[in-house]
């Protein structure tokens, strides 16, 4: 009878052994995972900081104004004046449309009249 229980104990040890090391193993798949991520992230931020360095670089005042005088002839900009700053009052009101008459539709044979449709989907002709 001892030697059943020892024989199960000893069975229960080695799946226990495959499971601690079938979860070591997992654990390390994961881990890398982790540092490919980590990895991933630190390039995003290294090239999201280099595009803010050009942006930073290709918007400087010096270099659109060098822009604006090179191409003064296409671009045709002026400086802003408070002439260009309008208030609400001066944007119109937007105008009243009255609801145009749909004419009234018939049937395929031309025996019934179809009421006309009421959604503002448009229909295919």
């Amino acid at each position: 009878m001892t030697r059943y229980i020892n024989a199960l104990l000893v069975f229960l040890m080695v799946l226990s052994a495959a499971a601690v090391y079938d979860m070591k193993y997992e654990a390390e798949i994961a881990a890398e995972n982790i540092n490919k991520k980590q990895a991933a992230i630190a390039q995003a931020r290294e090239d999201i900081s280099l595009l803010k360095a050009e942006w930073a670089l290709l918007t400087r005042p010096a270099r659109m104004r060098d822009l604006l005088e090179r191409h003064h002839d296409i671009l045709d900009l002026t400086p802003m004046t408070s002439n260009h700053i309008g208030t609400l009052a001066d944007i119109p009101a937007k105008p009243v449309v009255p609801a145009a008459v749909q004419p009234a539709e018939r049937s395929a044979d031309g025996s019934a009249t179809l009421p006309p449709i009421q959604d503002q989907t448009r229909r295919v002709q």
